[in-house]
């Protein structure tokens, strides 16, 4: 009797924590991310204020879950990281990919949110995300040759960049934008 309660609650979470994503960058369609209230996020998902607050703090608690989840399923390892071939083009694709199955979504979002806070929100998330990453990294023997605080900002910028660029590219097709990345990453500028 204990195992079902236990999986009605897990299958309970993880639907509140669905409808509170997707409600977030529904919402983040329609206005900036400053503007969006715990009420609409509430009523646009269905979940009352009170389990909100059982999951999360605020709304910016809710949008680093978001990056988090999307992270941890990229398994931020020293070759993604590093964008070496292999893995890095992999992590690449993907977030390419997510991009370009949502892209008018995800360019409604840019476009709301680029005079706001979201980005800067979105970079800050993303160097703490990327410090944690490190951090376990660091205690398997990998060593950085330049600061962390550097390396987290700029590798935290280039994937903000690289997304706003494939959102606001007139390129179709993910595949050549994805060659482009990794060719730049791998300083294959040329042609011979």
């Amino acid at each position: 009797m204990g195992t079902q309660i236990e999986k009605k609650e897990k299958i309970s979470t993880r639907r509140t924590y669905l409808l509170l994503s997707r409600s977030l960058f529904s919402l983040l369609e329609e206005m900036p991310f400053e503007k969006i209230t715990l009420i609409q996020l509430c009523s646009h998902s269905m979940v009352p204020r009170s389990t909100f607050y059982r999951y999360f703090e605020d709304k910016y608690d809710l949008l680093y879950y978001c990056l988090q989840t999307f992270f941890e399923d990229t398994n931020l390892d020293q070759d993604v990281l590093y964008l070496k071939e292999g893995k890095g083009r992999k992590f690449v694709t993907k977030l390419i990919t997510t991009l370009h199955n949502h892209k008018a979504s995800f360019q409604k979002i840019c476009q709301l949110n680029k005079n706001g806070i979201f980005m800067d929100i979105l970079r800050n998330y993303l160097i703490q995300i990327l410090d944690q990453a490190l951090n376990r990294l660091k205690q398997e023997g990998c060593k950085l040759k330049i600061s962390q605080p550097i390396f987290t900002y700029l590798l935290a910028d280039l994937y903000i960049s690289m997304a706003k660029c494939y959102l606001e590219s007139q390129e179709e097709a993910a595949e050549a934008f994805v060659e482009y990345v990794c060719l730049f990453a791998e300083r294959d500028f040329f042609a011979d």
